[in-house]
């Protein structure tokens, strides 16, 4: 992996953050990003945590349209093809993201392992698992 990789990442990752905050105008606390992607799945979504509770983006009083958002993210799941080639690193096959906006806290939990075809889920089973974990907190 050549020098500069983690900040590329970083990048991107702010990115889709500040995404997910644009999308949620201001009504959101807590974001929770998901991307998702193998040789043939893209799959990008977030949930929120607004006013104490856990909810889908679908859930947000927003002015921009729930399928823009979803694709305008997946779309950036070229952007990380393009850093890792560039930056001759391994592509993750998962990365989920957590950003406090109050605290400014953000980490991130990044997978190399394609569980689609280990742990026979789908991409979508396992974003909605982890939506149930939240809201169970």
């Amino acid at each position: 992996m050549k020098p500069g990789y983690e900040d590329a990442l970083s990048g991107l990752m702010t990115d889709y953050v500040s995404l997910c905050m644009e999308y949620a105008e201001g009504h959101a606390q807590e974001v929770f990003a998901y991307v998702y992607r193998t040789g043939t799945m893209r799959m990008f979504n977030a949930f929120f945590r607004s006013d104490g509770k856990i909810l889908a983006a679908s859930q947000l009083p927003s002015s921009c349209s729930d399928e823009e958002f979803l694709e305008v993210g997946r779309n950036d799941i070229t952007r990380l093809e393009d850093i890792c080639r560039e930056y001759e690193a391994n592509t993750p096959n998962e990365i989920r993201m957590y950003y406090n906006a109050g605290t400014g806290e953000f980490h991130s939990d990044i997978s190399y392992e394609d569980y689609s075809i280990k742990d026979k889920v789908t991409p979508m089973e396992v974003f909605m698992g982890w939506l149930k974990e939240e809201k169970a907190k």
